[in-house]
């Protein structure tokens, strides 16, 4: 009797010591996440943020779409299922589980290999086309009486969408809201329209929402006031502004981006990727 207690014993300590609920071994220190992101319709070499929630690590994809996140240093408390988020401004928001279990990799997942690369490569869905429009003549941009820019615009899917709108002659056909980008001393300066009626008062824009449907075309004409502007001399990049209101963005990567004001009309959007094929100009003094 003695004898088979003993062997019982035994047995279940060799299953227990062979049998790991991680795929890793648990003396490695080092954890790598890795996988394929194609933005669909890309048009600039706009860069996906990756951000892995509960760690709390971001990074972007390289000139290959590829990412890595590697966790070498993690806590050792972290369970439970965790997602990696795959954002662009213009694009739908896209993301894949990972299950861990003290912050190690489980074996039951669904999307990763046991390597922790992504299963799939992710596509992810572009929301809105902006393009600088064929008919700008950008090199005689200021040499107009009404400087303006038009962008053609392609949705892709349905979406609400924010942008400022300016009240002219009784129209609110046109756009508000341009970012001037020297390039080359990487200044920023915000442009709104603004102009005084035949009173003498201020006309301002507003934030106007629009509600667009997929497959939709349409064109945004953006007004410039010149007296407004003390552009430097330079080559300059010209981004319209407009705010993609998606259904859900976690907190914790609205505040890996930069937090809510990479959103607002200010020189912390450009740090937002979005991918918008924008105006270029050479201002000469």
């Amino acid at each position: 009797m003695k004898t088979h207690i003993i062997l019982t014993i035994l047995c279940i300590c060799a299953h227990s010591c062979t049998s790991n609920p991680f795929w890793d071994d648990s003396s490695k220190s080092e954890i790598t996440l890795s996988g394929s992101i194609i933005p669909e319709h890309l048009e600039t070499d706009t860069r996906v943020f990756v951000w892995l929630e509960g760690f709390n690590i971001h990074t972007e994809t390289n000139e290959e779409d590829e990412f890595i996140i590697t966790l070498d240093d993690v806590i050792d408390d972290i369970s439970g299922p965790m997602k990696i988020y795959f954002f662009i401004h213009n694009y739908s928001l896209d993301s894949v589980t990972v299950n861990f279990t003290n912050s190690r990799l489980s074996s039951n997942q669904s999307y990763i290999s046991s390597s922790g690369r992504l299963l799939e490569t992710i596509y992810l869905k572009k929301i809105i086309s902006c393009n600088i429009g064929s008919s700008t003549q950008i090199n005689d941009l200021f040499e107009i009486e009404m400087p303006l820019i038009d962008y053609d615009i392609s949705m892709h899917q349905s979406a609400n969408i924010d942008i400022y709108r300016f009240p002219l002659s009784d129209s609110l056909d046109y756009n508000s809201g341009l970012i001037f980008h020297n390039i080359s001393e990487d200044t920023i300066i915000l442009h709104r329209y603004t102009t005084f009626d035949e009173d003498g008062l201020l006309i301002q824009d507003q934030t106007y929402p629009l509600s667009l449907n997929r497959n939709e075309e349409l064109i945004w004409i953006y007004l410039i006031n010149e007296d407004q502007l003390d552009l430097s001399e330079g080559e300059y990049e010209i981004v319209p502004y407009f705010q993609v209101k998606h259904s859900y963005l976690p907190i914790g990567l609205i505040n890996a981006l930069g937090g809510n004001d990479i959103f607002t009309f200010s020189d912390k959007y450009l740090d937002m990727p979005n991918d918008v094929l924008s105006a270029t100009i050479v201002i000469e003094q």
